[in-house]
């Protein structure tokens, strides 16, 4: 029943994510891997972590955002394409507002290049949507329009249109001027 109830944190969390309820998404995120951890789960954990790590990335508190990547990545085997996808993702957008823009890049475009392995088009779409924030970061706003464009095909194909609002929601951020991540 534990480990049901930390599966079912991670299903509130994107769900709570989708909605743009970001803080309800980091307790949920945060209630399951408390969970996993007690637990000794470490291959959810390591999805989960990374989980977490967006939640507090679209709050802002990115230090912690950092300390979630990281233990989600050294937890992830490199077959976990998925959590390394993740980890890969928010290390990139923090990188890129630290204005390391080459290293982000880099990060970004890696990150992009698994999820282009997988048949996941909801993988590849916010694979896609983190290099498209990457580039606005970085001050490519065209590329960056573009880059949100393929997230919102992969996102149409798999039928996610919670994941397309999404990507439409922080396209028209950057469009109007907004750094902040409305993920």
């Amino acid at each position: 029943m534990r480990l049901l109830f930390a599966e079912m944190m991670d299903i509130v969390c994107v769900s709570e994510t989708l909605a743009g309820d970001h803080a309800a998404a980091e307790r949920a995120a945060r209630q399951g891997c408390e969970q996993l951890d007690h637990l000794g789960e470490r291959s959810a954990l390591s999805t989960h972590s990374c989980e977490l790590a967006e939640a507090l990335y679209a709050l802002g508190r990115y230090d912690e955002a950092e300390q979630w990547a990281l233990r989600g990545q050294d937890l992830g085997g490199r077959d976990d394409l998925l959590t390394q996808i993740m980890a890969l993702g928010v290390r990139s957008r923090l990188l890129a507002r630290k204005g390391q823009a080459s290293t982000a890049l880099a990060l970004a475009e890696e990150a992009d290049r698994l999820a282009r392995t997988t048949d996941s088009p909801w993988i590849q779409g916010d694979a896609a949507l983190d290099l498209a924030e990457v580039m606005y970061l970085t001050g490519d706003h065209m590329r960056a329009t573009e880059m949100s464009q393929v997230a919102i095909d992969c996102y149409r194909r798999y039928g996610a249109t919670a994941r397309v609002a999404r990507a439409q929601r922080l396209t028209a951020a950057w469009a109007s001027g907004s750094s902040r991540s409305s993920r």
